[in-house]
């Protein structure tokens, strides 16, 4: 079976959505569901549906919700061990082809194009590929995550992808991004928040930047980030 990691944190509907489109997916998939905790019958939806989940109380963060899963499947003393894994999140849509295009790249790390809510083409050739990774929907294998190690949990909500980036590149792990196109309802999570978890987001966002800028002595997006993967 081919593994889906998916997070959620409330918005039942795009949950739903997503769900759908993994199910109808060319190969055959297993979801897995880590919940940063719904409030709105997200939980009990999975439960009716017999999705495998993991449910925290609070909102624990991408990073975390990604090593749950992530090394329960990638991490060879484990029992549900497997050779790859797929990562989204709940506003994110697949095309039927999206994962089987994904692993015909024979990389240890792809992302697909996130073209926003745009109409899906038919299936495309996934070259070439980018060296700039989209983690909204990347797939890993186990040499990677063996060689690269997991989302460092200090990076809660931001920049997570990025210093794993870095990480990859300094072990010799390319990150590359495949011409495979995918769907994403962009910043769902914080349009669709209440006034109190967006300033916490946002809170904790800024915390994370911090610890990134004392990291590597500078912010995603700068000629001095650039820098590091020279």
């Amino acid at each position: 079976m081919n593994p889906v990691v998916i997070l959620t944190r409330n918005n039942l509907d795009l949950t739903k959505r997503c769900i759908a489109s993994v199910r109808a997916q060319d190969i055959p998939v297993e979801i897995h569901i880590f919940d940063n905790g719904s409030t709105d019958g997200t939980v009990e939806w999975l439960e009716s549906e017999r999705i495998l989940r993991t449910r925290v109380a609070r909102n624990a963060g991408v990073s975390y919700g990604w090593n749950c899963h992530l090394n329960y499947l990638l991490s060879p003393q484990m029992r549900a061990y497997r050779a790859h894994c797929l990562v989204i999140g709940n506003d994110t849509v697949l095309a039927p082809w999206t994962y089987s295009a994904m692993l015909s790249v024979d990389v240890p790390f792809v992302t697909g194009v996130d073209v926003g809510m745009s109409p899906l083409p038919e299936k495309p050739d996934v070259f070439p590929l980018s060296p700039h990774p989209d983690f909204s929907c990347f797939l890993i294998r186990r040499e990677c995550w063996a060689k690269v190690g997991p989302f460092d949990e200090r990076l809660v909500h931001y920049c997570g992808d990025c210093d794993y980036h870095i990480r990859a590149h300094r072990v010799g792990i390319p990150l590359w991004k495949a011409s495979i196109p995918y769907n994403h309802e962009r910043s769902s999570t914080m349009n669709r928040a209440s006034y109190e978890d967006r300033m916490t987001i946002q809170a904790q966002a800024n915390k994370d930047r911090a610890v990134f800028q004392s990291i590597y002595g500078c912010l995603p997006g700068t000629p001095a980030y650039d820098e590091l993967f020279k």
